[in-house]
């Protein structure tokens, strides 16, 4: 009766712990920007449990540091628990949109495209983000947004 107790007590303890650590998301991100020199920067990001694929690529001008990059590498327990604590304080356990009211053509313009798409613990939760950076400055989702996908950026530089 003991072992089996035990057996079942572990067995329950260990999906416990799997199950804390399922997460995984998926981000598009563009920014660009419609001027004399109009540019671009584009980043998909793919987490799953731990395993990263992240990619950037720019097009018109580019600055002499912006080379296309690819990289995959794999994430520790610390950074899943540090990535699913930043969606929790960061509210992006949501459904939420946010599209730009104007549609002026404007000379200068920084727009965005931004989808995120976050599975954690069997819920999904999607963002969108269509249009002019400037209507989307008040916005909270917003900055979680790009804070969190700067953040992921930063941790996916520092990963092996």
């Amino acid at each position: 009766m003991k072992i089996s107790l035990l057996s079942v007590l572990c067995s329950i303890i260990f999906v416990a712990g799997t199950y804390g650590q399922d997460i995984s998301v998926s981000a598009y991100y563009l920014l660009g920007e419609k001027s004399k020199d109009s540019h671009s920067t584009e980043e998909t990001f793919a987490v799953s449990n731990s395993s990263v694929a992240y990619t950037v690529k720019y097009s018109g001008k580019k600055g002499k540091n912006q080379v296309d990059t690819e990289k995959t590498c794999t994430f520790t327990d610390q950074d899943l628990t540090n990535l699913r604590k930043t969606i929790e304080t960061k509210e992006l356990n949501v459904s939420d949109s946010l599209f730009s009211e104007h549609f002026k053509s404007k000379s200068f313009e920084v727009y965005t495209n931004i989808s995120l798409n976050i599975v954690m613990d069997g819920q999904d939760y999607r963002v969108r983000i269509n249009g002019d950076t400037i209507e989307f400055d008040d916005s909270k989702l917003y900055k979680n947004t790009v804070f969190f996908l700067t953040m992921l950026r930063k941790m996916i530089e520092g990963c092996k």
